[in-house]
């Protein structure tokens, strides 16, 4: 029987590993992205969920992937966009969750996997970055209250055998700009970038470890343990 998974954000650094990934577990995945559907659209979730449920699917993975921030070379600043990296990163991941956690337990089983950051986790060292640049707080924000939204929905939904959980990482280098790259991995005690290697070995321990719920994995080569 097949199996069928929704992927938020197909495109990106991570998308196309996640569909990689979900390719060989055996998985046909259905991916929710611009420019067809709008995370900010309640109408392009809800006609996203109503073409699956019209095709007789029901999902029993949900990865939340998609997620907007304002790098540097941006017009960025600390309080900028918050409004509209909250709306996308957390609230249409959650609308997501909400739309397809009912075909979950009419399956019996499901999981909804969000993608955090290490910035759910810290504040951003100003130090690593170009001068006169701040990352938004709203991408902070929007990752660390993932890590809650994982928690809420494993202790509502438990009991139908859904269950949520936060995978979040450190830098993965696709093209990471050197000087970044350099000031970044002076305080990562492993001293390298995430590899792709442990970004899909991550993902597939969210799926296949049926008892792991409620929680985050953080994997950032141990910047976070200092």
């Amino acid at each position: 029987m097949t199996k069928h998974a929704v992927l938020t954000g197909g495109k990106g650094r991570l998308g196309p590993i996640w569909l990689e990934t979900l390719e060989e577990l055996g998985f046909e995945t259905h991916v929710f992205d611009l420019p067809e559907y709008d995370l900010r659209k309640d109408e392009d979730i809800q006609r996203f969920q109503g073409s699956l449920a019209l095709a007789g699917i029901n999902p029993t993975i949900l990865i939340n992937n998609a997620a907007i921030d304002n790098p540097p070379g941006t017009d960025a600043s600390f309080w900028g966009n918050l409004e509209k990296i909250l709306q996308v990163n957390l609230v249409g991941a959650s609308k997501m969750a909400a739309e397809l956690i009912p075909g979950m337990i009419e399956e019996g089983e499901g999981v909804v996997i969000n993608i955090g950051s290490i910035m759910g986790n810290i504040g951003a060292d100003w130090r690593n970055y170009p001068e006169n640049w701040a990352k938004p707080i709203g991408y902070n924000l929007s990752k660390a209250a993932l890590i809650q939204m994982s928690r809420s929905i494993t202790v509502q939904y438990g009991k139908f055998n859904v269950r949520s959980v936060t995978i979040a990482f450190g830098p993965f280098d696709a093209g990471l700009p050197d000087d970044f790259k350099r000031k970044f991995l002076k305080n990562v005690p492993l001293g390298r970038p995430i590899s792709k290697e442990s970004i899909k070995a991550a993902m597939r321990f969210a799926i296949e470890c049926p008892e792991a719920a409620g929680t985050q994995f953080l994997v950032d080569g141990g910047y976070t343990a200092w």
